[in-house]
């Protein structure tokens, strides 16, 4: 049995959330973890929640794996925040707690918002600093990690690989008993053969990075 096979124990199970704007693939990410997931023997449950996506809009997808039949993470109750952009990743607080381990990407997307209140000179026009938002997260949870995701994508070739970039950076860590290459291998089942490189450099920027964090014993705590 390989390691990927044997996975995430049933007894415990790993609840994770995903969380981005609309055009970063945070649906895709969770639906390429869910996929392999069930491929391996595990009861996995998904749900989003997206407003308006196609104009940046917020996106929250759970993953929750061998933890019962609610497909919903409950208040404070996530094992794990990927978050794809730094005001959506602070948005996730009420699913984080002192347990809860955020891998957090450092480049914003500006929301259209921001501009129109710029134009209209009403509300509020400038994007919260990274520094102050990653200084809220840690009031909650000193498990606390920042990836320029963005960078490793277009080094990768691709700003659509972002999402790629974050899992990459998951299966790094160690914090899952997957295989990161049998992943990877699933990933590359899962797109257009001429985008098959840049999704696998994506991945092993991510992967590299993950290997660097030292999440696993600090998980412990």
């Amino acid at each position: 049995m390989s390691r990927a096979e044997q996975a995430i124990p049933k007894r415990s199970g790993w609840r994770i959330l995903i969380a981005g704007t609309g055009g970063q693939g945070v649906i895709t990410a969770a639906r390429l973890l869910t996929e392999f997931s069930v491929l391996h023997g595990h009861q996995v449950l998904s749900s989003q929640l997206h407003g308006m996506a196609q104009r940046g809009g917020a996106v929250q997808s759970s993953v929750l794996i061998d933890c019962g039949i609610s497909p919903a993470i409950g208040r404070g109750d996530a094992d794990i925040v990927l978050g794809l952009e730094p005001v959506e990743t602070a948005r996730a607080l009420p699913f984080i707690s002192t347990k809860t381990i955020v891998v957090m990407n450092t480049i914003p997307v500006i929301p259209c918002v921001l501009a129109q209140n710029y134009v209209l000179g009403e509300g509020p026009t400038e994007y919260p600093s990274v520094e102050k938002l990653s200084t809220i997260i840690r009031e909650v949870t000193t498990k606390l990690v920042t990836v320029d995701a963005t960078a490793l994508a277009k080094q990768a070739g691709s700003l659509k690989a972002i999402n790629v970039v974050m899992l990459g950076c998951l299966f790094g860590s160690g914090l899952l008993p997957y295989t990161a290459e049998d992943f990877m291998d699933s990933v590359l089942k899962n797109v257009p053969p001429q985008l098959a490189k840049i999704n696998r450099k994506a991945f092993l920027s991510g992967v590299e990075f993950g290997k660097t964090l030292g999440l696993i014993e600090e998980s412990k705590v």
